[in-house]
């Protein structure tokens, strides 16, 4: 490939990744982030609870799911649809979290059934979460590979110090910026798109 085909090849991708952006604003994405943001760290936070008494692996995966219905609900409400026909991007947004759904469940039942001890779901936790994020870094954003090293972080530091419950506190902390930080910019450039339009309209 020669430099003009390459550069040709590059504005292409450019283009791609600026009409992805594009769509996550438009259907007002930002903003369910930043609510996600809360309601993730939160179950988060109740991991280091269950963590700190020592309960079983279930009690793990109840705020989790918890959480996964009232974030599929938010969306349900909050998503803007183009005459009610979901995006290929909100396609794109869902495969990669129902793959993270499943690889965790299933890395929990891993868990369950060798009697590990239950607070290695937080490590294995925080190893499906970068893994998610990874994906989303790579389709949707450039803001999202600071959380993936952070959830890295998360998961060797149990390892080498099991201090009970603390791990999640990391691991919420670094869901909230994950979601809310691309959110928030993507909620105020759409509020400033909203903003244009009405006062393209009045003239």
């Amino acid at each position: 490939m020669n430099r003009a085909e390459a550069e040709k090849a590059l504005g292409i991708i450019r283009r791609v990744i600026q009409n992805t952006r594009e769509d996550l604003v438009a259907h007002n994405w930002g903003q369910i982030w930043m609510i996600h943001a809360f309601c993730n760290a939160a179950a988060c936070f109740a991991g280091w609870y269950v963590e700190s008494q020592a309960l079983p692996l279930f009690w793990y995966l109840v705020p989790l799911a918890i959480v996964a219905v009232v974030n599929i609900s938010l969306v349900a409400l909050l998503v803007k649809r183009d005459q009610g026909v979901r995006s290929f991007v909100e396609w794109q947004i869902h495969g990669i979290w129902v793959t993270f759904i499943v690889y965790t469940l299933a890395g929990a039942a891993a868990l369950q059934l060798s009697a590990a001890p239950p607070w290695l779901f937080g490590p294995l936790f925080a190893m499906t979460s970068g893994i998610g994020f990874a994906m989303m870094g790579v389709v949707f954003s450039r803001q999202f590979p600071s959380a993936i090293v952070f959830l890295l972080v998360t998961v060797v530091c149990p390892l080498l110090h099991p201090w009970p419950g603390s791990q999640w506190g990391l691991i919420g902390v670094a869901w909230w910026c994950a979601l809310f930080f691309p959110g928030r910019s993507m909620y105020r450039e759409r509020q400033r798109r909203l903003r244009d339009e009405s006062t393209t309209r009045i003239l």
